[in-house]
C-alpha cells in the first residue's frame, strides 16, 4: 500500500477511467454475448452491476489513494444552499420540457395521455437513481475534481462527457435498452452538454455530490416520464434536446467562465491534492485555493 498510494494519487483520473470501463464493460459484454443465444435470467442483474462501475471505481481509487474517509463524508454532505438544491430539481424539468416545446414548435407532436401517471413517479425516480444517479460519485465525485484542477472546469466537463458517452456504447448494442436505435452522435452531444451543466452544479455546491446525484436522477426520470408522449421523428426530438442543453451550457460558461464554471474556488471533493499539486495551482492566490472541506458553504 505504501507504494500504491503515491501511484494512485499521481494517476487518479487514468486509474478511475480504466477501472470504470473494466467494471462496467465486463458484465455488459457478458450480456451482449448472452443475448445472442436468447435472454437469460442473468441479464438484468448484470446490466445493473455494470451500471455501478463508476461508483465502484471511485471507491477503489479513493481507498487506494488514502482519501476514503473524507471522500465518503463528502458524498453525504447536504450543506448546499437552498437555491442550489432548487436548481438541481428544476433544471431537469426546464431542459426536457423546453426540448418538448421546441420539438412541438418545429412540427412534432406530444400526447399527454401517454405520459406516465404521477403514481409511477416514485418508482421511476428510484429506478433512475439506481440506474443513473449513483454513477455520480464516480463521474463528478472523483473524476471531475481531479481533472478540472489540471485543465479547468469546462475542458474537464468536455473530456468527462465524451468518456461518459463512450462508456454507454455497449447499451447501444443491447436490444430493448433506452439507447438502442438512438444516433450515437446526438446522444453523445447531449451527454457532453449535460456534463457541463453537472459541473456547474457540482462546483457551485462546493463539491457536494448529492446535488449532482439528484440532478442526474431527475434528468433520467423526467426523460423516461415524458418519452412515451413524443409523436414524430425521434431524431428531431433529440436535436431539440441538444439545442436546449447546449444553450443552457453556453449561458453557464458565459456567465461564470470556463476555468471554474462557478464564482467559488474549485472544490477538492474530499481528496488530498498536496502531493499532486501542479505549478499553476501553486501560483494561485490563497483566496482561490480553499477546498470544500476547508470552506463549507
Amino acid at each position: 500500500m505504501g507504494s500504491l498510494r503515491p501511484f494512485v494519487r499521481r494517476h487518479r483520473f487514468a486509474t478511475f477511467v480504466f477501472l470504470t470501463f473494466v467494471l462496467t464493460w465486463a458484465p455488459w459484454g457478458i450480456v451482449a454475448i448472452d443475448l445472442q443465444t436468447g435472454r437469460s435470467s442473468f441479464v438484468t442483474p448484470l446490466i445493473l452491476t455494470g451500471g455501478f462501475g463508476p461508483f465502484l471505481a471511485g471507491i477503489i481509487v479513493a481507498v487506494a489513494g488514502g482519501d476514503s474517509r473524507s471522500w465518503f463524508g463528502n458524498l453525504v454532505d447536504v450543506r448546499a444552499s437552498p437555491s442550489v438544491w432548487a436548481a438541481a430539481v428544476l433544471i431537469p424539468v426546464v431542459l426536457y420540457v423546453g426540448a418538448l416545446v421546441l420539438f412541438v414548435a418545429v412540427g412534432g407532436g406530444f400526447d399527454r395521455t401517454s405520459v406516465l401517471p404521477a403514481a409511477a413517479l416514485p418508482a421511476v425516480a428510484f429506478a433512475t437513481l439506481i440506474r443513473g444517479g449513483l454513477e455520480e460519485p464516480g463521474w463528478r465525485g472523483l473524476a471531475l475534481p481531479v481533472l478540472q484542477r489540471q485543465i479547468g472546469a469546462f475542458k474537464a466537463s468536455i473530456v468527462i462527457g465524451v468518456i461518459w458517452a463512450l462508456w454507454h456504447v455497449p447499451l447501444f448494442l443491447l436490444p430493448g435498452s433506452s439507447q438502442a436505435g438512438t444516433p450515437f452522435a446526438l446522444y453523445a452531444g447531449v451527454v457532453v452538454g449535460i456534463s457541463v451543466i453537472a459541473t456547474w452544479l457540482y462546483n457551485v455546491a462546493g463539491g457536494r455530490v448529492l446535488i449532482v446525484v439528484v440532478f442526474h436522477t431527475l434528468s433520467n426520470a423526467v426523460s423516461v416520464t415524458t418519452a412515451g408522449g413524443v409523436i414524430g421523428d425521434e431524431v428531431t426530438s433529440q436535436v431539440a434536446l441538444l439545442v436546449i442543453v447546449w444553450t443552457t451550457a453556453a449561458l453557464l460558461v458565459w456567465r461564470y467562465g470556463a476555468e471554474r464554471l462557478s464564482p467559488a474556488p474549485l472544490p477538492n471533493g474530499g481528496l488530498d491534492f498536496t502531493a499532486t499539486t501542479t505549478a499553476p495551482e501553486q501560483a494561485e492566490s490563497p483566496s482561490e485555493t480553499p477546498s470544500q472541506s476547508d470552506n463549507p458553504r
